[in-house]
Formats: C-alpha cells, structure tokens, sequence
C-alpha cells in the first residue's frame, strides 16, 4: 500500500472507531453500587448551593441498568427510611431505588419542597421538581425513563411534578395519600380556588393538563387515613375544599381528573386503589405500591 492508501486506510480506522464509541451508551456519572449506600448531590444546573443527600438500594441481582425508582419522603424528611421501605420490593423485582432527601435546611416547608419553590422561581431548572430528572441524568446508565413514588408531602411533589414539569421521563408515578392536591381544573369559571390549589392562574395550563392526564398514574389511597384531627393535615380554605380527610381528597383529586379527561376527550391512563386497613403509614403504602405497580406486571 502506498502512503495515500496508508492515510486513508487509517483516517478510516479512526472515523470507526469514533463512530463505534459514538454508538455506546454513556455511563453514568455517579452509578449506583451494589446494596445500601448515600451521597450528597450538589445539582450544578440547578440550585448547588441546596445539595440533596441521596440514599439508594441497589439489588445483588442487579447492574447499574436495571430500571429505576425514585422515592419521594414525606414532611419527616426521612429519605433513608423510605429507601428501606423498598428494599425488599427491589430485591423481589429487580429494580434501582433512588431515594432524594429534601432537608428543611436546604428546603425548607412546603413551598421549598412539595410545592417546588415554584413561588420563588421563574427558571423551571431551579425548581425542587428538577432535581429528579437532573439526578436521573446523573445516575442513569442508558436507562431512558424512571417510576416514581411519593408518600404524603412526597405524593404532593410527585402529582405537582408531572403537572408543572411536562417534560419529565417518568413511565409511571404513584401518587399515595397526599394531603391535598393541584387539582385538574383549568377554567376559572369552574375551579373552586386558584393556583396551587388548581390549574388556574399556573404556570401551566391545559395543553400540559391533557399530556399528564393520559400517562400512567396510579392514585394510592389507605382506607384508614380519614383522620380529621390530624395535626399534619393541611386545613386551608382551598385545601377543605377538597375534602375532610385525605382519602375524601384523593378521590376529589381522582374525580377530578376523570371529570378533565372527559370534557377534553382524553383517555385517562390513571387508576385508583385503596389499600384496606392503612392509614397515613409510609411502609405499608409503599409495600402496597409494589404490589400495584411491579406485581401487576407493569
């Protein structure tokens, strides 16, 4: 071979083996290891300085591929709780647990939190909301979608999420015992009270209503959460208006949603379940998740 055909031959190899590299999958910036484990997340595209320790399981059947679950905590803040109420779930189903912590100093009440600063900030990447999917960009290992569960305050910020952040990945969310709800309301004439309570006056509207109203929810309700006198139990105006209790509220937020779907010619891809003789209880909701979810093969 003579030089000429010696350049080219090697601009060839070097054009593959470019293209080969271009054709494998990234790899996670921070992979999740093998069993229990924590690090703290400082989210450069976001907030930085409001890091998140994130808590994970990562199953022994399991590579960093496997699909993902985050976790959203309730009020108490308790993230390593809530990724240990999924262990044996993961371990039985062969998934990723992620689990972020929301600390009251980085984000504190509710308006930092479940109603993701949403308030204080214009930019949607500041919002608490973002961090799932930037950490998803983080941890994910070709993975191109999650599943998402919240309990409590955790279902407040999972609902809002699909609704304020239209364009998250996840395949599936469950949504468990909030205690009040952005309801699926979007005309001023029929709404009971506006944002956060409804779609009125939001930064979103119905376009982003009839988008998360087809995807795959699951509304999670215990039987036994109809306290009254709950001292967590949010008794503002718009709040009441959805019920007394929180399974009052749920099924006002499901109805809702039932009621959108039909006016805007949408097929609902929501379900509704109640879990018998639970009340406001992160561990059995969350194993009831995994059953509604995962052992239903979906």
């Amino acid at each position: 071979m003579n030089l000429d055909g010696r350049r080219w031959a090697g601009r060839l190899l070097a054009a593959a083996v470019l293209a080969g590299g271009a054709m494998l999958p990234a790899q996670a910036a921070t992979p999740v290891p093998s069993g229990k484990w924590s690090f703290v997340f400082k989210d450069k595209r976001g907030q930085e300085d409001r890091p998140v320790r994130v808590y994970t399981y990562r199953p022994r059947q399991c590579d960093s591929t496997c699909p993902i679950l985050f976790v959203l905590h309730g009020m108490k803040r308790n993230a390593s709780d809530y990724r240990d109420y999924w262990e044996l779930a993961a371990d039985r189903h062969g998934f990723l647990v992620i689990a972020p912590e929301f600390s009251d100093r980085a984000w504190p009440k509710a308006a930092s939190y479940n109603l993701g600063d949403v308030a204080d900030n214009a930019n949607r990447e500041k919002w608490s909301y973002s961090v799932i999917e930037h950490l998803f960009d983080e941890m994910r290992d070709g993975q191109k979608d999650y599943r998402i569960f919240g309990h409590s305050a955790g279902a407040q910020f999972v609902h809002r999420m699909l609704f304020l952040l239209p364009g998250n990945r996840a395949s599936a969310a469950i949504v468990a015992n909030a205690g009040w709800y952005m309801l699926p309301e979007w005309r001023a004439d029929k709404a009971k009270a506006r944002f956060p309570h409804s779609f009125v006056e939001a930064p979103v509207g119905e376009a982003e209503l009839r988008a998360a109203l087809g995807r795959k929810v699951y509304v999670l309700l215990g039987e036994a959460d109809t306290k009254t006198d709950d001292p967590n139990l949010d008794r503002s105006e718009g709040a009441m208006m959805q019920g007394a209790n929180r399974v009052e509220r749920g099924e006002s937020f499901f109805g809702a949603a039932s009621g959108a779907a039909a006016v805007l010619g949408v097929k609902l891809g929501w379900e509704l379940s109640y879990v018998p003789g639970v009340g406001h209880e992160g561990a059995k909701m969350s194993r009831a998740a995994a059953d509604t979810v995962w052992g239903k093969g979906k």
